[in-house]
């Protein structure tokens, strides 16, 4: 017997942990690549995956949400609207103020001219009326094209052809896994036709439920505040500038067009115009968060989500 024969239960029991590592790798199938916050090998059940197809198939029909999304809409709309007609009047009602003088033959008097800032104020609030107007108007439309029948189509098909591509497509071994393209190829269509339905959707329903929340109730009274102290103005704007004058002397005329204007509402409206000032501030914020804070971020949020769900495997 050879003084080496003996060693060769050990050489074999050496290789044999590698061998059968090798083989274990050999069998266990291919290896997922690592997907940022999930454990490198994660899968989704494919069970699952077509259970949420053809969930998504079924709601891209489903009109109720729709209709939920254009009723908020509708709300804040008509809501940005009615702060817009409370800006312009405001101005036209400081405008008309201002113009307004008290003609003393040897000069004039222009109290008005102390609604100044306020008229620079509530016209720069017009144009952010204005411009969440067009935000909201641009977002009805895109809600529009999202529930058009041709998005439903396209969504619900490719949804239900994704989901017949995984039932009909069985597990394939690692010398065919090359072959399952098609089934990635239709899964990112399906995802393209989810963002395009519910994309918008979800965002009108998210923007319209955290409005209702958290800001109605302090817009409203804003609201109610900024129309008191419009009306008042528009009470001092008649009685300065919608009556005749008397012919007086320039003294009577003085005393008596100053007597109208200090003791008049203007007063409390020139003293109050730090609240005034509060009130146009806190609309503007209210409707900037709402008009385009909250779509934008939920807008980033759903992008996220579809994000991630397209790098699952």
């Amino acid at each position: 017997m050879s003084p080496h024969e003996p060693e060769e239960p050990t050489a074999r029991s050496e290789s044999s942990p590698a061998a059968s590592s090798t083989s274990v790798a050999k069998t266990a199938g291919p290896r997922l690549p690592a997907t940022p916050g999930m454990p490198e090998g994660a899968q989704v059940p494919r069970i699952l995956l077509v259970a949420i197809l053809v969930v998504m198939a079924v709601l891209a029909w489903w009109e109720m949400p729709q209709q939920w999304a254009l009723d908020f809409l509708d709300a804040t709309l008509g809501q940005a609207f009615s702060a817009f007609a409370i800006a312009k009047g405001l101005n036209a009602t400081i405008s008309v103020l201002q113009s307004s003088t008290i003609d003393l033959q040897v000069f004039q008097v222009s109290p008005g001219e102390a609604l100044d800032p306020a008229n620079d104020m509530i016209e720069r609030f017009s144009w952010v009326m204005f411009a969440a107007t067009g935000s909201l108007a641009l977002q009805k439309l895109l809600l529009g094209i999202s529930g058009s029948l041709i998005i439903k189509a396209f969504a619900s098909g490719a949804c239900l052809l994704a989901a017949l591509g995984l039932l009909t497509g069985s597990r394939q071994s690692i010398a065919h896994s090359r072959q399952r393209w098609w089934q990635v190829a239709i899964l990112r269509v399906a995802l393209w036709g989810i963002a395009l339905r519910f994309a918008v959707l979800s965002v009108a329903l998210a923007s319209g439920a955290a409005g209702q929340a958290f800001l109605d109730d302090s817009r409203d009274t804003q609201m109610a505040q900024l129309s008191v102290t419009q009306q008042q103005l528009a009470e001092v704007a008649d009685k300065q500038v919608g009556g005749a004058h008397e012919e007086r002397s320039w003294w009577q005329q003085f005393k008596g067009s100053m007597e109208g204007w200090v003791g008049g509402p203007i007063t409390s409206v020139t003293q109050g115009f730090d609240a005034m000032a509060d009130k146009v501030i806190d609309l503007t914020m209210l409707f900037i968060t709402q008009t385009v804070l909250f779509p934008l971020g939920f807008l980033w949020v759903v992008l996220r989500l579809l994000r991630g769900l397209a790098r699952l495997k």
